[in-house]
């Protein structure tokens, strides 16, 4: 087995089955190579690492740099894992626990003290990051709601393309006081548009504050959901209420003040569900907790 970087594979077609296996991906080199030029968390790296055996990619971790701001408010980046994934007939021979050796080596020699990755303990590879030191350090509380009335949404006309600059300086007035997946700037919200989060069909934007939704057939998932104050939360949640038809559901609302809200009106809660935050010390003796405390921010939008 010969282990690579992704930018050292020549041939990336192999990574299509690979891919779509794991995760009904269907990997375009073409199309990837637009985000790795572009993604602040990509473009400065090797994007990933390749397991081959006779010249094909049989096995694939992510990787990726992911910075962050720590409890005593400095600006530190962290490994990020992403795409874990092994074809059927090469699984349990050791090839992710191979390729995860590498990347954590080369997290090391970057200087970074931490990976992170998110999964769920009902998956497989649950168990496989657990034993390589991965711990839960942040569970993901969601909010549902059914909505009682029957007619379905009005049809929305298309609204002016979303201003970065305005979005990303109420993000950063909300977020100043906060600990993790916080530190964000323009070229990232460039990555949302380009992958069609941020639109302006999908974006309710004012002021201060602003909320960014996915329209599924029969409800709306919230994905962001950033507010200056109480009553422009309300307010933006009663606009995405009033553009659905029968569901509303937020996940990864690690906001407690904004969970409030979603509770007062009438959503169901579930505190804790099967996604999962995990990290490993890269650096020996340095615990999450001592470096990010207890209130780990993040949202659906930083997901990787």
């Amino acid at each position: 087995m010969k282990i690579i970087t992704y930018q050292d594979l020549k041939s990336k077609d192999s990574l299509l089955p690979l891919l779509e296996q794991a995760f009904r991906w269907p990997f375009n080199e073409r199309e990837f190579s637009k985000f790795t030029k572009i993604d602040p968390r990509l473009r400065d790296g090797p994007v990933g690492f390749c397991a081959l055996e006779d010249g094909k990619v049989v096995s694939y971790v992510g990787v990726m740099d992911l910075t962050t701001r720590t409890s005593d408010r400095t600006t530190e980046v962290a490994g990020g894992i992403y795409g874990v994934a092994t074809l059927p007939g090469y699984t349990r021979q050791g090839c992710s626990s191979a390729l995860f050796n590498t990347v954590h080596e080369h997290f090391r020699e970057k200087g970074y003290r931490f990976s992170f990755l998110n999964t769920s303990p009902v998956l497989v590879a649950y168990s496989l990051y657990k034993k390589l030191g991965y711990s839960d350090v942040v569970y993901y509380p969601t909010a549902y709601k059914v909505l009682t009335k029957k007619t379905a949404a009005s049809k929305e006309k298309k609204g002016p393309k979303p201003d970065l600059d305005r979005v990303l300086a109420v993000y950063k007035m909300y977020a100043k006081d906060k600990v993790g997946l916080v530190v964000r700037d323009k070229s990232y919200l460039e990555v949302l548009v380009k992958d069609k989060w941020l639109t302006s069909k999908t974006t309710v934007f004012s002021e201060k504050g602003y909320v960014v939704f996915r329209k599924e057939p029969y409800s709306i998932r919230i994905q962001e959901l950033v507010a200056l104050n109480e009553e422009k939360a309300e307010s933006l949640l009663e606009a995405v209420e009033q553009k659905a038809r029968d569901i509303v559901f937020a996940r990864a609302v690690l906001d407690k003040t904004l969970l409030r809200i979603y509770q007062t009106r009438g959503y169901t809660i579930l505190n804790r569900g099967h996604s999962v935050f995990m990290a490993k010390p890269i650096e020996n003796g340095t615990s999450f907790e001592q470096v990010y405390g207890k209130e780990f921010f993040q949202t659906q939008l930083d997901h990787f």
